[in-house]
């Protein structure tokens, strides 16, 4: 199921193909301005964003019939998710999971994106899961404390720290920390490799229970992900498995 808001520029076809893949898009809100969209330059590793355009906020009450589900993953990418409703979702039963990227974002001359300074000690304090790239947990807890034990401490049971080739590094509090690999690739567009490998480690977590395999699972979903431009290719259940069971045997305790 997703939840979500877009403008008017957001062609029907987008949503179909949504649904043609299985996904719920009833609480996927409209608005009449144009959907958040952002111009995006890769460097030598390096993401520089430009926004386009912003979307209306979600309101508590676009979300209010939301159903039940064994687990959420809140996704903001340009502060679209309000405060107040961050916390009334984090209070629902489930395994609650947050990638603060879109609030860890401002707007500054030329609509160029920038780094900004967020720590939300309410909310973390209620999520299950926490998921950020290595430089946006310098931005939230400082360069020299940025470790997965330190967030740990402001609340998730477990943190995923991505670090795009160089693998992602969870931390649970039951199992302690580990490398995840990331599965070896060409590269072609690195969008949203974070976003599937979250989302695939929580389905999966759900279904079968075992945190590292998910983990390795979403590393090979990203694997697919990032080999072409925009969501394109996910992998099959059976190469998803396969890549994921080379990610697993190297796994490294750290």
């Amino acid at each position: 199921m997703v939840g979500g808001k877009v403008g008017s520029d957001f062609a029907p076809p987008w949503l179909n193909w949504l649904k043609r893949k299985g996904l719920n898009v009833n609480y996927v809100q409209h608005s009449k301005a144009h959907t958040t969209a952002f111009r995006i330059k890769y460097q030598d590793g390096t993401r520089t964003m430009w926004a386009l355009s912003r979307c209306p906020s979600l309101t508590r009450v676009e979300l209010a019939g939301l159903p039940s589900s064994s687990a959420i993953h809140m996704g903001p990418i340009l502060h679209e998710i309000p405060r107040t409703l961050a916390l009334s979702l984090a209070e629902r039963d489930g395994i609650v999971s947050l990638d603060p990227q879109g609030y860890l974002r401002e707007i500054v001359h030329g609509g160029r994106i920038r780094r900004s300074n967020w720590l939300d000690l309410r909310l973390l304090k209620r999520l299950d899961v926490l998921k950020l790239s290595q430089q946006e947990a310098y931005i939230v807890i400082g360069r020299d404390h940025a470790s997965p034990r330190k967030l740990a401490k402001l609340g998730p049971e477990v943190v995923l720290i991505t670090r795009g080739a160089s693998g992602t590094i969870v931390w649970s509090k039951s199992l302690g920390m580990f490398n995840v690999p990331a599965f070896k690739t060409k590269v072609r567009d690195p969008t949203g490799a974070g976003d599937a490998l979250v989302g695939a480690l929580l389905v999966t977590w759900v279904k079968e229970g075992d945190l590292l395999w998910s983990a390795a699972v979403g590393s090979a979903v990203a694997s697919f992900v990032v080999e072409k431009v925009g969501p394109a290719n996910f992998g099959t259940f059976r190469e998803i498995r396969k890549r994921a069971s080379v990610v697993c045997d190297e796994v490294v305790r750290k």
